[in-house]
């Protein structure tokens, strides 16, 4: 459970897609007490998932995390569940909505998380979209837009 050790704060980490198999793995990594000293985690974690009141929704609330209903399409949500967020782990899925609205609200939850004075962290996680568009062959896919879109992004100037 995320309890604050006396005089620290938490940091308070978003799991975007925190039901999944990814993002719950994340969270409960999280919020595990540390195993040699027994000391509470020092992360608070805020889970957006779509359906606050699945089972696995509520096993995360019951590990302390902060449950908060939405997607991660809705960069608007996402937007405002990142103020005061040292750090983000965003899951997305292609395979639930194809791969150009996937690419365009990776990018806009990046722009966000850079302006947001208190991030440090965001990784950005997804899943593979080629076995829904064919899968009787075999085949690589890699998105390296998003990729290059942040690294040029990260070169001052």
């Amino acid at each position: 459970m995320s309890i604050p050790l006396p005089g620290k704060k938490p940091k308070t980490i978003l799991i975007v897609g925190a039901t999944g198999a990814q993002g719950m793995a994340v969270a409960t990594a999280l919020l595990r007490p540390s195993p040699e000293s027994d000391t509470p985690s020092p992360y608070h974690v805020r889970a957006l998932t779509r359906d606050p009141t699945s089972r696995r929704a509520k096993e995360l609330e019951a590990m302390g995390a902060e449950l908060f209903q939405g997607c991660f399409y809705d960069v608007n949500a996402a937007k405002q569940f990142m103020s005061g967020c040292y750090g983000a782990f965003i899951n997305t899925d292609t395979y639930t909505v194809g791969e150009e609205r996937e690419i365009w609200a990776a990018t806009k939850l990046y722009e966000f998380a850079r302006r947001t004075p208190s991030m440090s962290h965001w990784i950005w996680s997804n899943l593979d979209y080629g076995s829904k568009v064919r899968s009787d062959q075999p085949f690589f896919f890699f998105s390296s837009f998003l990729f290059l879109l942040i690294i040029l992004m990260l070169i001052p100037g």
